[in-house]
C-alpha cells in the first residue's frame, strides 16, 4: 500500500471521529466507545489510538480530565496561534473564521507570541469581547529567534527584536561568538517555566547591533528567508534545456503557436521577472477575445525534484526594500521562465471571449509559445491613457489600438465587480527611492492607476475563469479564499462608523458587503476615504489558501484561486501542473487524485505561513527603511492624520505614509481617557478629544532605526 494512500485512509479515519464528536449527544466519548460506534476491531483499535494521539498533539481534540476525547468547541475549548503584545497581555488567533480572544498575563500560563496552543474560553460575566486560558502548548513558535546580547556583570542575555515574546533570554553557551551590543541568532533550549526565565545558547553573529547589514540579517533570520539556493538546486537548474531548445520542444509538445499574435507585457520600471503577458482582439459586433499568457514554469520545475522541494520550501518571492528573495533561481525566475520581449518563451494560454458588456461568452485552454511584442511599463501606459494615445510612447504604434481597447474593457469588468460587491480595499502605498548606497533618499504615495488597474482586472478574471472551471470539473484545485468577517466584526465595524458621523450605516439593521462597496463609492476623494478603507481593512479576516473552495468575499467571487504568478507564488505553479495534466488526455488517475486530495491541504498550510512570512518581512523592511530616511528629521513638524487610537496613545500617519505614535503620556495637558467606542481620547478637565480621522501636526521626537519605529509628539 503506497504512503499517499495511507495518507487517505487516515485522513478518513479522521473525518469519521470528528463526526462521530459532532454528532454525539455526549460532549466527549472514551476511546472504547468511538472504537464500537466506529465498529472498529483488532488492529484497528491500535490504529484509532495513534490517530487520536495524533489529533491530540495537533490540537483537533481535546482530552479530559476523565480521559475522553472531544472537539474542542463543544468543550468550550478554541486552539490557534498566539498574538503577543509587548505589554504582556495576548490575542488567540483562532483556527478557521472567528473573532480573536483575549488571554490576559496571567492566563498565558507560559506561552509566548507565535505558540500554537488550546485556550479554554471563560465563561459568564459581562465582558463585552471573549476572553480566555491558555490550557496546553501544542507547538512553540519559535526554536530560534534574533536579538541583541547584553551583559550585565557575569550574567549574558539575549533581548529579542520581537518585544511580543515579552521575556529576556539567559544564554548558556555561545557567549563567546559574539560582543555585547551585537545582533545575534539565539536557539531556544527551554522556555519560560514556572517563574524561570528562558534559556538559550548563541548560533550566530549578525553583526554590531544598529548597522544595516546587522539589520538585514536580523530580517532574513526572523523571518526564515533564505537567500542562497541549495548546490543540488542549482545542479539541477543547470542540467535544464537551453532557450535553443523552445521551438523544437514546442512542437514536441503540441503546444499552439501564438508568436504572431501581438501581446504585451506591463509591469513596474524596475521589474525583472515577467509571469504574464495580455493581448486583446475587438470585433465588429464590440465582443473581445481577452488572452492571458502566463509562464509555463510547470514545464521547468518538475515536481518532486530538488528545484520543486525548494520552490515548496519557500512558497513565494518575498519582495524588500533593498532586495528581492527570489522563490526560484534567477536563471528560471529572470531568464528562462521570464516572458522577456522579441523571445521564444513557453505559456499557459487562456482565452476568455466577452460580448460587448463584458459577459464572458467562452473561453479556452491551451499549452502555447509565444513572442512578447514588446515589453510597457505601467508609468509609460498610463502616460499613453491619460494622453488619449498622443505622442510616441510605443515602439510598435499599431499596439496603441489595442491599449484603448484593453482600458475600455477593464473598466467594464471593474465596474462589473463592484457592483457584484467586490470591495475596493486598496490602500495607498509607499513608494521607497534609494540611493546608490542603498540610503532612502525619498518616500512618495503611490496610487493606482489605470494601467495598474488594468492589469489587475484582467488577471482577477483569468483567476476565476481558471478556478470555476476546475471546480465544475470536479477537478482538485488550490484554492484562494477569504473568509466572511464574523458577525462580531461587522457589528463593531458598523458601531464604529456610525460614532464617526456616518449615520446612514448606524440606521441600519444589518450591514452587508453591498453597504460597504456603496460607503467606499460616496467617500472616494474625500478626507474620509482613507480612513473608512483603514477600519473595513482591519475588520477584514486575511485571505489564504484552501484545498476548499470557501470563496472570496473580498472579491465577492464564489470560486478563486491563484493562477497568473507562478514565477513568484508557488500556488500558481501547482494549479498550473493540474490544469496542464487535466488538459493532457485521459484526465487524472485515481492514484493521482488521491495522491492530490492528501496534498493539497498540506501545501495550502505551508504557502499561507510562508505567505505571511513574507508579508511580515516586508512590512518590517520598509518600516525600517522609513524609519532610516526620517532618522535626520527629529525636530521637524508634519500635517497627519490620526489613524489608530489605543488607551496607551494615537498613531499618526503622515502624508508620505510614514507612521509613529504619540504616548498618551506626551499628550501632557491633561487626563486623557479612552473611549472605545468612539475610538477616541477625551481630556478629562479640557474635553479635547482626538478621533481617528481627526488632521493633527505632529513633531519627530524619536527614532528607533532597529525595530522601524517613530514617536512624535503633539505640535503646539
Amino acid at each position: 500500500m503506497s504512503r499517499q494512500v495511507k495518507k487517505v485512509i487516515k485522513q478518513e479515519l479522521r473525518d469519521r471521529i470528528e463526526t462521530l464528536l459532532a454528532e454525539s449527544r455526549h460532549q466527549s466519548l472514551s476511546a472504547r466507545q468511538m472504537a464500537r460506534s466506529l465498529g472498529l476491531q483488532g488492529q484497528e483499535k491500535g490504529i484509532l489510538s495513534r490517530e487520536l494521539e495524533r489529533m491530540l498533539e495537533e490540537g483537533v481534540l481535546i482530552k479530559t480530565a476523565r480521559g475522553r476525547y472531544g472537539l474542542p468547541r463543544r468543550l468550550a475549548c478554541l486552539t490557534g496561534v498566539l498574538q503577543g503584545n509587548r505589554r504582556g497581555f495576548a490575542f488567540l488567533r483562532p483556527d478557521g473564521n472567528e473573532e480573536d480572544v483575549y488571554i490576559s498575563r496571567r492566563n498565558l500560563n507560559d506561552a509566548v507570541h507565535g505558540d500554537r496552543v488550546v485556550i479554554r474560553l471563560a465563561s459568564g460575566g459581562r465582558r463585552r469581547r471573549r476572553e480566555g486560558e491558555v490550557i496546553g502548548i501544542l507547538q512553540r513558535g519559535y526554536s530560534r529567534l534574533v536579538g541583541t546580547l547584553e551583559q550585565h556583570g557575569k550574567r549574558f542575555y539575549v533581548i529579542p527584536d520581537d518585544r511580543r515574546l515579552g521575556h529576556e533570554i539567559e544564554v548558556t553557551a555561545g557567549r563567546q561568538l559574539a560582543q555585547k551590543g551585537d545582533k545575534v541568532v539565539l536557539e531556544i533550549e527551554t522556555w519560560a517555566r514556572g517563574g524561570m526565565s528562558p534559556r538559550g545558547r548563541v548560533v550566530e553573529r549578525l553583526g554590531p547591533a544598529g548597522t544595516a547589514r546587522a539589520e538585514q540579517l536580523s530580517l532574513h533570520r526572523k523571518y526564515g528567508l533564505p537567500v542562497e539556493f541549495p548546490e543540488e538546486v542549482l545542479q539541477e537548474v543547470g542540467r535544464l534545456p537551453g532557450e535553443d531548445t523552445i521551438q523544437g520542444g514546442a512542437r514536441e509538445e503540441g503546444r499552439r503557436d501564438l508568436r504572431d499574435l501581438p501581446m504585451v507585457t506591463i509591469d513596474g520600471e524596475t521589474a525583472r521577472d515577467f509571469d504574464d503577458a495580455v493581448s486583446l482582439e475587438e470585433f465588429e459586433d464590440g465582443s473581445y477575445r481577452l488572452g492571458v499568457h502566463i509562464a509555463d514554469v510547470s514545464h521547468y520545475v518538475r515536481e518532486g525534484g530538488a528545484l520543486d522541494r525548494e520552490a515548496l520550501n519557500r512558497s513565494t518571492s518575498t519582495y524588500l526594500v533593498d532586495q528581492v528573495i527570489h522563490m526560484l533561481p534567477p536563471q528560471l525566475s529572470e531568464d528562462l521562465c521570464s516572458l522577456k520581449a522579441g523571445r521564444d518563451r513557453l505559456a499557459l494560454s487562456v482565452f476568455m471571449q466577452l460580448n460587448a458588456a463584458a459577459e464572458m461568452t467562452g473561453y479556452s485552454f491551451t499549452p502555447s509559445v509565444i513572442r512578447i511584442t514588446e515589453r510597457l511599463t505601467y508609468p509609460q501606459v498610463e502616460a499613453f491613457l491619460e494622453n488619449k494615445g498622443e505622442g510616441k510612447l510605443l515602439e510598435h504604434p499599431f499596439l496603441g489600438a489595442m491599449l484603448q481597447s484593453m482600458d475600455r474593457l477593464a473598466s467594464m469588468l471593474r465596474q462589473k465587480r463592484l457592483q457584484r460587491g467586490a470591495l475596493d480595499l486598496d490602500l495607498p502605498e509607499a513608494e521607497i527611492i534609494l540611493d546608490d548606497s542603498g540610503k532612502p533618499v525619498r518616500i512618495e504615495r503611490r496610487h493606482l492607476g489605470r494601467s495598474e488597474s488594468l492589469i489587475e482586472e484582467f488577471m482577477i478574471l483569468c483567476n476565476e475563469t481558471v478556478a470555476g472551471y476546475l471546480a465544475r470539473e470536479k477537478i482538485p484545485c488550490l484554492y484562494r479564499v477569504h473568509a466572511i468577517p464574523t458577525a462580531e466584526k461587522l457589528a463593531a465595524l458598523k458601531e464604529t462608523l456610525s460614532l464617526l458621523g456616518f449615520d446612514e450605516v448606524g440606521r441600519l439593521k444589518e450591514l452587508k458587503p453591498s453597504h460597504l462597496q456603496k460607503l467606499l463609492e460616496r467617500s472616494r476623494g474625500k478626507p474620509a476615504e482613507r480612513l473608512i478603507r483603514y477600519l473595513m481593512l482591519r475588520s477584514m479576516p486575511q485571505a489564504r489558501y484552501s484545498a476548499e473552495n470557501e470563496g472570496h468575499f473580498g472579491l465577492a467571487s464564489p470560486c478563486y484561486c491563484h493562477f497568473t504568478s507562478p514565477i513568484r507564488r508557488y500556488p500558481d505553479l501547482v494549479v498550473h501542473r493540474i490544469l496542464k495534466e487535466h488538459l493532457a488526455g485521459n484526465g487524472l488517475s485515481a492514484a493521482r487524485l488521491a495522491r492530490l486530495k492528501a496534498r493539497l491541504p498540506e501545501i495550502a498550510e505551508q504557502a499561507s505561513e510562508r505567505e505571511r512570512a513574507a508579508m511580515e518581512a516586508e512590512r518590517a523592511s520598509e518600516d525600517q527603511m522609513k524609519a532610516r530616511f526620517m532618522e535626520d528629521k527629529i525636530g521637524e513638524i508634519f500635517p497627519g492624520i490620526i489613524n489608530g487610537v489605543t488607551n496607551f496613545g494615537i498613531f499618526v500617519e503622515l502624508e508620505n505614509t510614514v507612521e509613529g505614535m504619540i504616548p498618551i503620556a506626551e499628550l501632557g495637558d491633561d487626563y486623557y481617557a479612552y473611549h472605545e467606542k468612539q475610538a477616541a481620547l477625551v481630556g478629562e478637565r479640557t474635553r479635547k478629544t482626538f478621533r481617528l480621522g481627526d488632521h493633527i501636526p505632529v513633531q519627530v521626537v524619536k527614532v528607533n532605526t532597529a525595530e522601524g519605529k517613530l514617536t512624535f509628539a503633539l505640535a503646539r
